[in-house]
């Protein structure tokens, strides 16, 4: 499912790579703050991290096959 949202994202031209990358940044400052606190990661946060740099990676993908 997962896969499946960021195949959406990725051919949505409403969603910004800027965006998304801003998004990526700030999840993985949330994950990383979790561990350093020794909590456990914000699943929807890891989740929804996973979701946003699979969508970055299929647009780079088009981009360079283009």
């Amino acid at each position: 499912m997962p896969k499946t949202v960021a195949k959406k994202l990725a051919a949505d031209p409403s969603v910004g790579t800027e965006e998304l990358e801003a998004a990526v940044h700030y999840m993985r400052k949330k994950l990383i703050e979790a561990a350093l606190r020794n909590a456990p990661a914000p699943f929807l946060t890891y989740r929804n991290k996973m979701i946003f740099e699979t969508t970055l990676k299929i647009r780079r993908r088009r981009q360079s096959s283009l």
